[in-house]
């Protein structure tokens, strides 16, 4: 945990904190846009000069999640749904468990390709597709 300053009233917080404890002021932190390098407060998601796509890179746990790790994750343990978890995704990990039961390891192979698939793609299409999303089960 970091400490950084609040926007508003300029006391030191949490990096952590969603709203200041001293004023109530909304903690928005900035990101830099990957194509233009643009700074950008965290919750927009086009950068206003080039327009591209804004990705944090972080998982709703807060903390950035590594595109290699994750893709490795999937090749060797994906019939367990390890990178899902690793993703902060419990409900997509406790399904490939599941899914691995009742397929007889052909699971093991579909999250094989997928760890594949995760390593060959662009850091910013990884982390559009697999954190920056609410979606609760993320394939291909």
């Amino acid at each position: 945990m970091a400490l950084i300053k609040c926007k508003e009233c300029g006391q030191e917080i949490s990096d952590t904190a969603k709203t200041c404890p001293h004023c109530g002021a909304a903690v928005v932190k900035d990101v830099f846009c990957v194509k233009c390098g643009t700074k950008v407060p965290e919750n927009v998601k086009f950068c206003p000069s080039c327009g591209a796509p804004v990705s944090s890179g972080t998982a709703s746990d807060g903390k950035r999640k590594d595109k290699t790790v994750t893709g490795l994750l999937a090749i060797f343990l994906g019939y367990l749904g390890i990178q899902y978890f690793y993703l902060g995704k419990t409900t997509a990990g406790i399904l490939s468990i599941v899914i691995s039961l009742c397929s007889c390891g052909i699971w093991g192979v579909i999250t094989l390709i997928q760890g594949i698939l995760m390593l060959t793609m662009q850091e910013e299409d990884f982390n559009a597709k697999y954190v920056d999303n609410e979606k609760t089960f993320p394939l291909f």
